[in-house]
């Protein structure tokens, strides 16, 4: 499970290291990732999956109907075509590449963040403008979620269960 946010320098080849919290996201004693699968995110940030992660994001991906919605492929195509294998160097650094660079407007400082089932890089310039839009908002998201059906800690819906009319 990726959480936090962790800013990082990005250096003139363009090498970033993954903060240790990243790389070793387990109890003590679990796996440490030094391989992780680079692709374009939304809202212009870079996904970055471990090995795990990227086969099962590609399995869920590929039990879909891809001829089913245009949308879909179109997810299918740019997450699949842009991705990118890539493995820390001795001092735990990665090299982003230029595409994903122009897509996430990365310059010298780079923020990684924790999304659950991900890691981010973003821009700090562009994860201040996007926290400082989407974290007034964070209760009215918390509840479209849970009327999807997510369960969220500390939504008082995510405990309710829907009762039938009669």
């Amino acid at each position: 499970m990726f959480v936090g946010n962790y800013e990082v320098r990005m250096d003139a080849k363009h090498r970033v290291i993954v903060p240790q919290k990243l790389r070793e996201p387990r109890a003590e004693g679990g796996l440490v990732y030094s391989e992780f699968y680079l692709t374009l995110g939304a809202e212009g940030c870079i996904f970055v999956y471990t090995p795990e992660g990227w086969r099962k994001l590609m399995d869920e991906m590929g039990a879909t109907k891809p001829l089913a919605d245009a949308s879909l492929r179109t997810v299918q195509r740019l997450v699949a075509a842009n991705a990118v294998p890539c493995a820390c160097d001795g001092q735990g650094r990665i090299v982003l590449p230029n595409d994903l660079r122009r897509h996430a407007d990365l310059k010298r400082d780079v923020l990684w963040v924790g999304a659950v089932s991900r890691a981010e890089i973003w821009s700090v310039e562009r994860w201040r403008e996007y926290h400082e839009t989407h974290a007034p908002l964070l209760s009215e998201s918390l509840d479209v979620v849970a009327r999807a059906g997510f369960a969220l800690p500390g939504n008082p819906s995510h405990a309710a269960t829907p009762r039938e009319e009669t």
